[in-house]
């Protein structure tokens, strides 16, 4: 009982240290894992039709310098397209413009001579914001260090908050459910339920957070395991690069996306759940012994 006492300690102060830092990466992270998807829906990937000659060379370059002739036109290129992008005939063109010592970026129409529109919109710069808040911190690489070392400290939330679900060998299967007759709170037995069903999940991302911070313990450990440096096989490399897939959600299709962005909500459903627990069992009854006393011995007026 010490020992389960001084977990829940252990517990509750990094639950309340971590609290706002954990409800910003949910958030951030659940938004973030659509960040494909805000590429594909908000830049224009694809012509209307591909009738007519497509322009090229001086054509092409004529032709833009006339629809934006309002500009400084800095740059033409071909729009990537990756692997899986688009045929290479439906690809529109990207063109770099400037306007009083302001650059911008449009979509062009090499067929229709028009203009598609912007090449980073609004909304794609405000999902990389939201990625590199997930990421870094907003803080490059001192933010992303900072990651690390908080998802080192969500692993050890994780593994002591395991521990103070445990019931027992008879009754460990309570902590699995909420139940109406159970003598433990509703949010209590939400919060425990919650966090048990995640703990691997959550142990993933937690643990993939630490090795984007902190990447060379972890190579250099796969290198010691490794018989040949010069080949392209790398022992558990294969499963590393899952645990990534997982963390990202870079696997299957929207369907995914849109699960990992609920699963993405438990961190902060978590904490608040927890911290509704350690208010009333905690703070409130100490806020009602102190208000008790002071009606009891009010202070006295000179």
């Amino acid at each position: 009982m010490r020992l389960r006492r001084a977990l829940f300690q252990v517990h509750l102060w990094i639950a309340l240290t971590l609290g706002l830092y954990i409800i910003v990466i949910s958030v951030s992270g659940s938004i973030a894992v659509f960040r494909r998807e805000a590429n594909l829906w908000l830049i224009p990937r694809t012509v209307a039709s591909t009738e007519g000659e497509r322009l090229t060379g001086e054509a092409l370059d004529a032709a833009v310098r006339r629809v934006y002739s309002g500009y400084e036109v800095v740059g033409i290129a071909e729009q990537l397209g990756g692997r899986r992008g688009p045929d290479p005939a439906l690809r529109p063109v990207d063109v770099a413009l400037v306007k009083d010592g302001v650059r911008s970026g449009r979509v062009f129409d090499p067929y229709r001579a028009q203009d598609l529109g912007d090449n980073y919109p609004t909304a794609v710069r405000a999902m990389e914001w939201v990625v590199d808040l997930h990421d870094n911190l907003l803080a490059g690489t001192t933010g992303r260090r900072l990651n690390g070392i908080a998802g080192a400290l969500v692993m050890l939330l994780v593994l002591t908050g395991t521990v103070i679900w445990w019931q027992g060998r008879s009754r460990w299967w309570r902590g699995l459910i909420v139940s109406r007759s159970a003598r433990r709170p509703f949010v209590w037995q939400l919060h425990s339920a919650m966090g048990v069903w995640s703990c691997m999940l959550l142990l993933i991302w937690a643990t993939t957070a630490a090795y984007f911070a902190f990447p060379t313990p972890v190579e250099a450990l796969i290198d010691r395991f490794d018989p040949d440096l010069e080949d392209f096989h790398r022992p558990g490399e294969a499963f590393l690069l899952q645990l990534i897939a997982l963390h990202f959600g870079r696997f299957g299709g929207l369907e995914i996306r849109i699960t990992w962005a609920i699963l993405g909500l438990v961190p902060a459903a978590l904490f608040i759940t927890g911290f509704i627990v350690w208010w009333r069992r905690v703070v409130r009854p100490r806020l009602k012994a102190q208000s008790a006393r002071y009606e009891l011995n009010p202070p006295s007026v000179c």
